[in-house]
């Protein structure tokens, strides 16, 4: 049986991951000259391929008309386009452009080759119980997220 103390120190050390990692980020993210509501559209509009005002809305937890300013400067900043969707022309179609694709894969890489570095660091065992580890978390993860759908899915 797990631990309570076991399970607290895990997420304390989560924390410490967590926090390098945003250090890192936040650098990097701070050069870019773009807000915090910016760079989160930027990332929502690139993992979704395309979205629209409502949505972006609705994942910022703000209502569209606060939206429209966000979109705006990440249009004429060239990293992301606004075109009507053909299908509804009352909805626009809000997508990242190949210059805010490279922004975002550039940030991302930065992301990848801090962790490279860091785990470069770990003796072959360490990386092999890590991944170890790591794949029984997914798998824990992927578990509790069906059995999330699948109770939103009954009490619909």
């Amino acid at each position: 049986m797990v631990k309570k103390d076991d399970i607290q120190a895990i997420i304390d050390l989560q924390r410490r991951v967590d926090r390098d990692r945003r250090q890192l980020e936040t650098e990097e993210w701070l050069r870019l000259k773009l807000s915090i509501g910016q760079l989160k559209s930027l990332f929502f509009i690139s993992n979704r391929g395309q979205t629209n005002l409502g949505s972006l809305a609705a994942a910022l937890k703000v209502t569209p008309t606060n939206t429209t300013g966000i979109v705006e400067r990440l249009v004429k900043r060239g990293l992301i386009s606004r075109t009507e969707n053909p299908e509804d022309r009352r909805f626009l179609v809000l997508k990242t452009t190949t210059r805010g694709e490279q922004l975002v894969s550039e940030l991302r890489q930065r992301r990848s080759e801090r962790m490279r570095e860091i785990l470069g660091r770990l003796n072959d065992s360490d990386i092999t119980r890590l991944k170890t580890a790591l794949k029984s978390l997914v798998v824990a993860i992927e578990t509790a997220d069906s059995e999330a759908a699948r109770k939103t899915k009954m009490s619909k």
